[in-house]
């Protein structure tokens, strides 16, 4: 595959948290997909402020005492999108994650809407594979408006295509996305049952539900955060979670996970920079990327090996 045709790599733009070390598993894509928004549009500029905005921060997690600094990443500029054409967008994107993954890399997506999600999973061509959703939405309804590629069909699309989900933070639904969740079982936790359980009990149910997943895919909707941590997101909706709650979660899960399950990636969408009067939410989800990637690197203590074998 000619991957220079599904990339636009401009060598004078910021790479992520200002360097770019092309040894690195882990390997940065954009993926600015941003049609069908229904409420606040312009998650299509995020790659670039997510870009900007992780140069401000350290690389040492005190969480998890890695310095991504000396992991690194391969910041390879971002998807090139087709203007109209969702169902298009999600295979570039699909066949730049498979890329990746083929070699042996662990991309990080820079959405985008949540659309992007079904592209990344799917480059993976592995319908076995586990998510773990935080977002304040189920995304479950069939179709949205007509149309079955809407940013609010995600994870139905997903679980038509087979993939175990786990959601977290969920507290914007439908009947019709309630109905459906319970009837075919699909796990989640709404953001206030998280603040009921605790970060280790939320994290104790996900692990006992992938306790037979081979591969986790997480996906961070930046809506699963209350608008006061990150109001610059394309769906606000109160009562969300806090950064610290769903970092805790993630540390434990992938920690609980590690001698059977294999983080294969990860992605942050629905972040809106129009909206993002300070700059605060460009800095959450950069240190969601940051902390994110520390902790994989932490439980995969033979990251390097891995990054490396199929």
């Amino acid at each position: 595959m000619d991957i220079s045709k599904l990339l636009y790599l401009n060598e004078s733009s910021t790479k992520f948290a200002g360097f770019n070390k092309e040894s690195s598993p882990f390997v940065i894509i954009g993926a600015p997909l941003d049609i069908t928004s229904s409420y606040r549009p312009g998650s299509r500029f995020a790659p670039l402020a997510i870009r900007n905005s992780a140069q401000t921060l350290e690389f040492l997690s005190l969480r998890t005492g890695i310095d991504i600094g000396d992991i690194g990443f391969n910041d390879v500029g971002d998807v090139i999108m087709h203007p109209s054409d969702v169902e298009e967008n999600i295979n570039r994107i699909a066949s730049v994650v498979s890329y990746f993954k083929d070699a042996n890399k662990i991309p990080i997506v820079l959405g985008g809407e949540h659309t992007v999600t079904i592209g990344s999973v799917k480059g993976f061509e592995d319908p076995s594979i586990c998510i773990l959703d935080f977002d304040a939405h189920f995304d479950l309804r069939d179709e949205y408006m007509g149309y079955k590629y809407d940013h609010a069909c995600v994870m139905r699309r997903l679980w038509e295509y087979g993939v175990k989900i786990f959601e977290i933070g969920t507290r914007a639904i439908s009947r019709e996305e309630l109905d459906f969740a319970n009837k075919n079982g699909i796990n989640y936790i709404t953001s206030p049952e998280v603040k009921l359980l605790g970060h280790r009990e939320v994290a104790r149910k996900v692990i006992n539900s992938f306790s037979e997943c081979k591969k986790l895919y997480i996906t961070y909707d930046m809506d699963a955060l209350d608008p006061s941590v990150a109001p610059a997101v394309a769906t606000p909706e109160p009562e969300g979670l806090d950064l610290s709650t769903v970092l805790d979660i993630v540390n434990l899960v992938v920690e609980g996970l590690s001698n059977r399950t294999k983080v294969v990636g990860f992605d942050v969408v629905e972040f809106s920079p129009p909206y993002d009067a300070t700059g605060v939410t460009a800095i959450v989800a950069s240190k969601l990327i940051i902390e994110t990637t520390a902790i994989i690197a932490k439980h995969y203590k033979n990251l390097l090996s891995l990054a490396t074998k199929s």
